[in-house]
């Protein structure tokens, strides 16, 4: 195999410069172009007996409706010739073009995506299609590329989550994670438990808006939906018919209140509580009894037989340990045991449930905080909170599915743009989903053996249609299956190229709602001697447009205008200027699409001021850098990753360059509060100042804990002059009980500065 991977790399090296844009996504490991086409009118000719039949009915029908070419039985001259072969890589298959097609393959799976590659090579139009005479061979690089779907926020038919299997398989994936129960709703019908269904599938409203809307508003309406048994074993069949693995989580212990819903003697206080429709973690988790283990064995026993899988799922995340705390059965079960303390206590219940699964012949995966208090030997482990969880996984050698929401949680908003429908916060535009790379960056090559690949995870509490899913989801799943697939991926640049050229048009023939962000007019912001440059890119590199700026400014409004700009032009936007700040509306048509944006600036004497981060942002909140607080954008709510600066230290400390020594009387700075996404607002901030940056005077400190009333745009008030100003803001060191997220370090957001 390692002979093989050579090979490849060197044929890759020797050939890229040479051949055209594959135009097959994901990209395969040789792509060779010769001189002529094979030309297709209305007919192609294949002699089934060499294909499985589900695949020749896949093809059949693919060329019919997308191509309306049929396919037809031809023994003696078939126009495409199957043939299985050995002795080559798993899932290894090659396609060579000339005056017919050969396809050589060493697993239904191979062939299947084959037939995929050569649908994706078909060029023309009605009538007159083609395919360039040409030489494809390809084999995957890591053996989990997956995609999630959370049905348990929003709930999906199952002709909805066979068209979700189609589009991904359609691309290579092969791993449905089929996210089925949480706090608002049990989805899979459990036959010896039917409360489950009956009580905790439904809600009887949902929060409207987002969850940091205060006051919250919610739609009164009974809300919920479950998959029968029969109905789980038809998408399973239909998913293998397709090559995709479905792989099934059942949460626990934590979001677990739909289920205690139904059956409330399974939590530590027995109190009847309904199926929340509001997001968020709740306290409620499943006791540690052994009524309830044995409760949960039971459970994954009709799992087990509906899923033919060789993992399952069992969740592990964000379980609050309040409600173990003050439980007798609880402590109990940690004295019993001999452990140590309730996060002990969560691996006691994770390893019953490893051994029950390995039993039955199955194996655990959970989320990376199964990795608390100690990991069964025989799990696996789903890195999300960065890829710290994967790498200490890994060098524990256990295997893992690298899925960090810096780069895989597709519910984040993929472009800065206004009308960007309404999501949980974040930013993960397509190129940094490009650029992510499952071995985690300083790994070494034997823990990187335990990496199975990755996956991008769609969680569902503001994607209540399947068309907003398939927003969400392409075409940034396009952009992750090529680091999941390709040996060596191409540029970014090719890859869109390749997107725009062909698969915008490849996904409307397939009827997916696929978002159109990158044709967004993208607003991207630079530091300039006295302000910033404003520039404006588009998915083309030709992209041209008008820009109106409208100025505000006591009272007195004044327009320019700038017509026709492109990719390299710039708008330079002067400071203040020690004058009243200004208020800037920039509007933005882009003349390729008619798309128009509009972005509002405050203009300030700090714009584009020099800013060091001593502490520097999360790479998960660190869109533009220092730039961020001082770009003329404030930070709106509900909350975009794109607007805010996120830190999860309890420190956190910069500093601002003013370049002369000047009289300064105060400034103002920006929070954030959003406690359900384990933000918080900070408990002291102290502010330092300096002549030279060696010697630092404080200048004001606020203690904020015993503040009244909440606060978001603070503004602290001192005098004298400043070449320097530090500004220290501490936060709480550990969410406390009864609050999101608690136990772990908070969040702290922040944005704009100004200074006056």
């Amino acid at each position: 195999m390692k002979g093989f991977l050579f090979l490849i790399t060197c044929a890759i090296a020797l050939s890229n410069l040479a051949q055209q844009l594959c135009p097959i996504i994901p990209t395969p490991s040789i792509y060779e172009v010769n001189k002529g086409e094979l030309y297709i009118v209305d007919k192609l000719f294949l002699d089934y007996s060499f294909i499985p039949q589900n695949i020749s009915e896949f093809l059949r029908n693919e060329l019919n409706i997308q191509f309306n070419i049929a396919l037809e039985q031809e023994k003696d001259d078939p126009k495409i010739i199957f043939s299985r072969i050995s002795n080559v890589p798993k899932t290894y298959y090659s396609i060579t073009i000339n005056d017919n097609i050969e396809i050589q393959y060493n697993s239904d799976a191979s062939c299947f995506y084959a037939v995929n590659s050569l649908l994706q090579l078909i060029n023309g139009e009605q009538g007159k299609w083609n395919i360039k005479k040409s030489k494809v061979i390809d084999s995957p690089k890591f053996e989990w590329r997956g995609l999630h779907l959370d049905v348990s926020r929003h709930f999906f038919s199952v002709d909805e989550v066979k068209k979700f299997i189609d589009i991904m398989a359609m691309y290579k994936f092969n791993t449905f994670h089929w996210h089925l129960t949480d706090d608002q709703g049990w989805r899979i019908e459990i036959k010896q438990y039917p409360k489950l269904t009956e009580i905790g599938a439904y809600r009887d409203s949902t929060v409207y808006g987002h969850y940091s809307r205060s006051p919250r508003s919610y739609t009164v309406e009974n809300y919920g939906g479950f998959y029968t048994q029969e109905e789980i074993k038809d998408v399973v069949t239909y998913a293998q018919s397709k090559y995709v693995t479905i792989v099934p989580e059942i949460e626990m212990p934590g979001h677990s209140r739909a289920a205690l819903s139904a059956y409330p003697e399974l939590s530590c206080d027995g109190v009847i509580k309904s199926v929340p429709g509001l997001w968020g973690v709740f306290d409620d988790i499943y006791c540690s009894k052994e009524e309830s283990i044995i409760f949960m064995q039971n459970v994954l026993e009709e799992v087990i037989e509906l899923f033919p899988s060789e993992y399952i799922h069992i969740g592990g995340d964000e379980a609050p340990k309040i409600r173990w705390k003050s439980c007798s059965n609880c402590q109990q079960v940690i004295k019993s045991k001999g452990l140590k303390d309730e996060y002990e206590l969560q691996s006691y219940f994770i390893k019953r449930m490893d051994r029950f699964l390995t039993e039955k012949g199955k194996k655990l995966i959970g989320w990376d905080e199964i990795l608390e208090g100690g990991l069964s030997p025989n799990a696996a482990v789903m890195s999300w909170r960065g890829d710290k969880g994967g790498k200490e996984a890994a060098s524990q050698g256990h295997y893992v599915v690298m899925s960090p929401n810096t780069h895989c949680y597709f519910d984040y908003y993929q472009s800065s743009h206004p009308d960007e429908p309404l999501a949980i916060g974040g930013y993960l535009p397509l190129k940094k989903v490009y650029d992510f790379n499952p071995i985690p960056e300083g790994m070494n090559d034997f823990d990187a053996d335990y990496i199975l690949g990755g996956q991008a995870n769609l969680w569902s509490e503001y994607m209540p249609t399947m068309s907003q899913v398939e927003y969400m989801t392409y075409p940034r799943a396009l952009a992750l299956i090529q680091s999941l697939w390709c040996f060596s991926k191409p540029s970014y640049d090719d890859f869109l190229s390749v997107y725009l050229a062909k698969h915008q048009d490849y996904l409307n023939n397939h009827k997916v709602n696929y978002a159109n962000s990158i044709h967004f007019p993208q607003l991207n912001i630079t530091r300039k001697e006295g302000g910033i440059n404003l520039n404006f890119t588009g998915a083309y590199q030709e992209s041209k447009f008008d820009v109106l700026l409208e100025w505000s400014n006591n009272n007195l409004n004044h327009s320019l205008n700038y017509p026709n700009l492109g990719s390299q032009d710039s708008i330079f936007i002067p400071k203040a200027n020690n004058s009243k700040r200004s208020y800037l509306k920039v509007k933005v048509n882009s003349m390729s699409n008619s798309v128009e944006a509009n972005y509002n600036f405050v203009v300030t004497d700090e714009l584009g001021a020099k800013v060091e981060l001593v502490t520097p942002a999360h790479p998960k909140y660190n869109n533009n850098g220092s730039l961020n607080l001082v770009d003329g954008v404030c930070g709106r709510r509900p909350w975009k990753g794109s607007e805010w600066l996120g830190f999860n230290t309890n420190r956190v400390e910069f500093i601002i360059d003013l370049e002369e020594k000047k009289k300064v009387s105060g400034l103002g700075i920006g929070f954030l509060e959003d406690n359900g996404s384990w933000i918080y607002l900070p408990e002291k901030i102290q502010v330092f100042k300096s002549k030279d940056k060696a010697t630092w005077k404080s200048t004001s400190k606020v203690d904020l804990k015993d503040c009244e009333t909440p606060f978001y745009n603070h503004e602290f008030h001192f005098k004298g002059k400043s070449r320097y100003l530090k500004i220290v803001v501490y936060a709480i060191d550990l969410i406390p009980e009864g609050k999101d997220g608690v136990g772990h370090v908070p969040w702290t957001f922040i944005d704009e500065i100004e200074i006056f």
